[in-house]
This record gives structure tokens, sequence and C-alpha cells, in this order.
């Protein structure tokens, strides 16, 4: 099913502050309607009548092929903080 070098995709996403500013709202009120806690990944589409969710993924892969390591280390996290981190809200909320 995932293949390295099977899709393209840019993270961080090539976004204005604008843009940047509504995906993360809407992303935040999706995950939030729906109760998540910890990691999830909320996959969106911006199309012109702007962001659409297609889906939240409540347990992201964690693979060298999976979008959440690569969305952490443009966040500024690396794997083994990443990894820290989930325990870290896993156990302490």
């Amino acid at each position: 099913r995932y293949e390295i070098g099977g899709a393209s995709f840019e993270c961080p996403a090539d976004l204005d502050d604008a843009e940047t500013a509504e995906v993360e709202r809407v992303a935040l009120a999706a995950y939030q309607a729906l109760g998540c806690s910890g990691f999830s990944r909320v996959d969106i589409m911006l199309g012109e009548s702007g962001p659409q969710v297609l889906e939240i993924n409540a347990i992201p892969g964690l693979t060298e092929t999976s979008l959440l390591p690569q969305a952490a280390e443009a966040a500024g996290l690396d794997f083994d903080a990443m990894v820290q981190r989930i325990l870290d809200l896993a156990i302490n909320g």
C-alpha cells in the first residue's frame, strides 16, 4: 500500500499565513468535534472553496513513509522527541 516515492507532498505545505491559519482552524475544529486526544493526522484538501476535511487518522503511521514523523520534523521535533511527546500525552493527558 505504501511505497517510498509513491506519492508527493510538501511538508510543511506551501501556504501563505492566512491559508495556514484557516487550515489549522479547520483541522483543530474537526479534531475537537470528534473528541480526539493525543496525536492524530487530519487530512485536508485545500480548494477554491477553502479547506475541506477528508478524514482524521486517530492512529497515524510511524514508518519512514508515514506523514506524522515528517510533519513532526517540520515542526522541529525529531523522531525520538515525537515519540516522547506521544508517550507524555498518553500518560499525562
